[in-house]
């Protein structure tokens, strides 16, 4: 039964990637003059998600801070390389409707890893204590739906279609089901390691948020820079009101 509501909870989590399709109600016009502004918006979701929810995170499961940094460190520069590695084949063009830039698809990868350690968080929390489990899970919806928008933001001004954006965005959110399903089968290994993950995954954020998301932003001169401050101000603001609670429930 215990099971059973693990994997709902999860397949939920999953479900909740679906909400990126709000960008769709506005038509192509006003969607590209948005996308900067909501590519702010997740710089500030990634970055706070980065310092103020994982890594926090992650250092309440770990002694050594210099080694956990260092896992930030892999995960920072391991995302480099796979999004060269990702790049090679595929040469930049100037037209991206093309071409789905590599950024897309660190995007994905580091969203699905972010999105098994929440499967992982939820199987974890239940098997200690099923409300436990009830009040993560809750915890872990809400924060996902800004961050949810902010990737299918990510993936369309990478060049992904509307269609292939909500697909690819919903098969990483899928990775939820899969740490659920791995924490049942190997939870004896893999709770004491969930730092390293936490850990790797904020140093993916962090690589995506300032080395892909803000030399974007950087390019767009059309609106005014108190714009984007605000826009990721809120993106920052969004995440410390949703860890108010989750900070508490994770530990």
């Amino acid at each position: 039964m215990l099971t059973l509501f693990i994997l709902l909870a999860a397949f939920l989590v999953m479900l909740v990637s679906l909400s990126g399709a709000i960008l769709f109600l506005l038509p192509q016009a006003r969607l590209q003059r948005f996308l900067p502004l909501i590519l702010s918006l997740a710089v500030g979701v990634l970055l706070a998600n980065a310092f103020l929810h994982l890594l926090p995170d992650a250092l309440h499961h770990q002694d050594s801070p210099r080694e956990l940094f260092g896992w930030v460190l892999a995960g920072l520069l391991g995302f480099y390389f796979l999004e060269r590695a990702l790049q090679h084949g595929h040469p930049q063009l100037p037209d991206q409707s093309i071409n789905t830039a590599s950024y897309g698809k660190v995007n994905l990868v580091a969203d699905g890893i972010h999105n098994f350690i929440d499967g992982v968080l939820i199987a974890g929390s239940f098997l200690v204590d099923p409300l436990l489990g009830v009040t993560t899970t809750v915890a872990i919806l809400i924060h996902e739906i800004p961050q949810e928008i902010a990737d299918v933001a990510v993936l369309l001004h990478a060049g992904f279609s509307r269609k292939k954006a909500l697909l690819y965005n919903l098969l990483s959110a899928s990775a939820c089901v899969l740490g659920a399903v791995a924490t049942l089968a190997i939870s004896h290994w893999l709770t004491p390691n969930l730092n390293i993950l936490l850990a790797i995954t904020a140093g993916a954020f962090i690589y995506l948020a300032s080395a892909d998301l803000m030399p974007l932003l950087r390019k767009n001169v059309e609106q005014p820079l108190w714009l984007h401050a605000l826009m990721m101000g809120l993106g920052v603001l969004f995440m410390l009101l949703l860890l108010g609670p989750e900070a508490s429930h994770h530990h």
